[in-house]
């Protein structure tokens, strides 16, 4: 049962035309073949872009991490890109 659990950041547009960091989990189930993109509320990403800051967007974030490494699989992670093992949406408040 392996598992590659990864996140990134993307700016979206805020009220009055402002920018909003936000962060991007993916897990990668390699034992079924199941790759899902969350945001920090443990819910599934909503499927809808918007070209807000061209390369730093959701698109982009996903891209980046559907396949977060430079080279091969499992060695060192794009810029951007790192590992997480807890979820905000499972930590204890």
């Amino acid at each position: 049962m392996s598992h590659t659990r990864v996140k990134t950041t993307y700016v979206v547009e805020e009220v009055w035309g402002s920018t909003k960091t936000q962060t991007l989990y993916c897990h990668h189930n390699h034992s079924c073949d199941v790759t899902t993109f969350y945001d920090e509320d443990g819910s599934v990403t909503s499927m809808s872009f918007a070209d807000w800051e061209s390369g730093h967007d959701l698109w982009d974030a996903m891209q980046k991490l559907w396949f977060p490494f430079k080279d091969e699989w499992g060695e060192e992670l794009k810029d951007g890109v790192e590992y997480y093992f807890i979820p905000p949406c499972e930590t204890k408040k």
